[in-house]
């Protein structure tokens, strides 16, 4: 059955590459690199927000992980860059790739920054916005893939009872409630999963997916073709 599966799978992400006009070049690196693990760095942080990295690094390595790859831990990860005297991700960030690779034996490194990270609140409305940006780069520190993702949610528009006075009423409280306490979780997480398999931007399966086998043999009957 997971075999059906993941050929349909693979079939589908085949057809929409040959009918969409999206341009797959970039994926050329990737299918080259064939990468196996990916060493996830603490997040740069470009808002006021300090508790957005880590929101944001929670959810990466179970969004790597569905699409086949090995991710470190990332508590690991921290505990060691502090040992090495990395304690702020803007310098971990700056550091050279290959060296933050070697510490781990991974096969890349994945960057990601904040730019945006905040609730906007006009009169009965919230809308949460998101911005954030991705960079994979090898253990060589050749970059191999780029994306940036901008999401915004108003729970408030979500729903409708067909009486305009309780509509506002009820606004008015979605609107305080996630003004209170953004829920960024979900929004992170559909990020997170628009880019990692969206058009023009999907990271191909890695080799602890079910899709991975398949994938690649499609991928080279079509070169042979």
């Amino acid at each position: 059955m997971k075999k059906i599966i993941s050929t349909l799978v693979v079939a589908v992400v085949f057809l929409a590459g040959c009918t969409a006009t999206t341009d797959n070049s970039y994926l050329e690196p990737l299918h080259t690199a064939k990468l196996q693990s990916i060493l996830i760095v603490p997040v740069n942080n470009g808002t006021i927000d300090v508790q957005a990295p880590t929101s944001v690094l929670a959810t990466l390595p179970f969004s790597l992980a569905e699409k086949g790859y090995y991710t470190f831990p990332v508590h690991t990860v921290k505990t060691i860059l502090e040992s090495e005297g990395y304690y702020e991700a803007a310098e971990v960030h700056a550091a050279p790739a290959e060296n933050l690779a070697a510490l781990f034996g991974a096969d890349s490194v994945l960057y990601v920054t904040i730019h945006e990270w905040e609730a906007k609140y006009v009169i009965l409305s919230t809308t949460t916005q998101v911005d954030f940006e991705y960079r994979l780069v090898d253990k060589h520190g050749e970059q191999l893939w780029h994306a940036r993702k901008q999401l915004a949610y108003s729970p408030q528009q979500q729903n409708s009872t067909g009486n305009p006075f309780a509509d506002l009423i009820a606004m008015a409280i979605t609107a305080a409630i996630e003004r209170a306490a953004p829920n960024y979780l979900p929004l992170t997480r559909t990020a997170n999963a628009e880019v990692f398999y969206g058009l023009g931007t999907a990271l191909p399966p890695g080799p602890y997916s079910p899709a991975y086998q398949e994938y690649y043999r499609q991928l080279e009957l079509q070169k042979a073709n």
